[in-house]
């Protein structure tokens, strides 16, 4: 088993191979194609069209993606000088498509034709402001991802590293299984809003893999994973009782806070790992209810905040 001195510049390598891996044209490329399409093709709007190029714009970077070699830095470079052409593809095809519907005969504005083109700018400007925080933790990580893969780790202490965390990304934890999950900021009714806000962290499900001394905590597709030593995956829940599918957390590990939801079994497992002492195989949480006054359920170690009573899926 590898030390927490070992693991940790091992697996800041494995995050700046995975977060450069991910990077992809997919986007850059959907619209190269669909300005070339809109300047090429029909010269008056219909359904049928329309219908073709959201179907282009949409189904694009959901597919090339799958169909493109895997990034390296070069690409991850490239993403980052996309970011301003993209923004300009998107108002020329907007731009071509609002033309396409005028001439608009409406009365009492007489005007509107004049007037409806300059929209088009809105739509660059959206982009810009929604992408810009992604863009800029690029922009500010790329010379970190440049240096840690020009002095990589011990091949085989990154493959540990890749070893511990792929069964945990596999499929989904139960009880029995020795690594745990969570979600931040899930999309619900009550909390979507916070999906519009300027944020550039990864919000979804994130799994935690435990290894005596020290865990690692990654997206679930394998990105942002890092080291956490025991105790210091922080978590405040909102009583997490069995029953429930999940309970309001807070989670802090490493520079990270999170909002979340969590469940119970998921809750206990990182309870007893923090909980645990020395070296050795980790504690498997218990199996019957916390009214049974098992230790690892003991509120002393965790606070339970007032964050309300509601259950989400």
């Amino acid at each position: 088993m590898l030390t927490l001195e070992e693991a940790v510049p091992a697996t800041d390598y494995l995050r700046s191979q995975t977060e450069v891996q991910h990077t992809h044209l997919g986007g850059l490329l959907t619209l190269v194609v669909g300005a070339a399409c809109s300047y090429a093709f029909p010269s008056k709007a219909s359904i049928p069209w329309f219908l073709f190029l959201l179907l282009l714009l949409v189904l694009g970077p959901l597919v090339l993606p799958r169909l493109l070699p895997t990034g390296n830095l070069l690409t991850y470079r490239i993403a980052i000088l996309a970011y301003p052409i993209e923004g300009l593809l998107i108002g020329f095809i907007a731009f071509m498509e609002i033309w396409k519907v005028l001439p608009l005969d409406i009365p009492g504005l007489p005007t509107i034709n004049a007037v409806l083109p300059w929209f088009s700018v809105l739509f660059p400007a959206f982009y810009y402001v929604q992408q810009f925080p992604n863009w800029q933790r690029q922009l500010q990580r790329q010379s970190l991802h440049a240096e840690q893969l020009a002095k990589p780790a011990p091949i085989d202490h990154v493959m540990q590293i890749e070893e511990l965390l792929v069964p945990a990304l596999s499929h989904s934890p139960t009880f029995e299984e020795p690594w745990a999950e969570f979600t931040t900021v899930p999309a619900t009714l009550k909390n979507w809003k916070l999906y519009l806000q300027l944020d550039a962290e990864y919000h979804g499900v994130w799994r935690v893999s435990f290894n005596g001394p020290w865990a690692l905590v990654a997206f679930v597709d394998g990105t942002r994973v890092e080291v956490v030593k025991r105790g210091e995956l922080k978590i405040v829940a909102d009583d997490p009782q069995p029953g429930r599918r999940k309970a309001l957390c807070l989670l802090r590990w490493n520079k990270n806070l999170f909002e979340g939801r969590i469940t119970h079994d998921n809750f206990l497992k990182i309870h007893a790992w923090n909980a645990s002492k020395g070296d050795a195989a980790e504690r498997r949480p218990p199996t019957k209810s916390p009214e049974e006054g098992h230790p690892e359920d003991s509120p002393e170690s965790f606070e339970v905040l007032p964050l309300g009573d509601e259950d989400e899926g």
